[in-house]
């Protein structure tokens, strides 16, 4: 039941809260100073805030998507292009 009510509680997070929950995670593994119980329960928590985080972001792309620009008085749809770093 606790579990559930932990899943509901990442639908509601915003972002940015996902994402610094998600690095305090990875902070706290990577030190190693965890019990074997408390690093899964942590690994476990991380694995779903990187979900919500994914999920976020494939919304936002997907938003992006669908902004509607005018052009000579035409709506179309662009898709955004993302260019990798080099």
């Amino acid at each position: 039941m606790a579990r559930a009510k932990k899943k509901d509680n990442l639908d509601e997070i915003c972002f940015e809260e996902a994402l610094e929950k998600l690095e305090t995670i990875v902070k706290q593994l990577e030190r190693g100073e965890l019990s074997l119980d408390e690093s899964l329960g942590n690994f476990t928590e991380g694995v779903n805030l990187s979900k919500v985080c994914l999920a976020k972001l494939d919304y936002a792309q997907q938003y992006i998507d669908k902004i509607l620009v005018e052009e000579q008085g035409k709506i179309i749809e662009k898709s955004l292009q993302l260019q990798e770093d080099e």
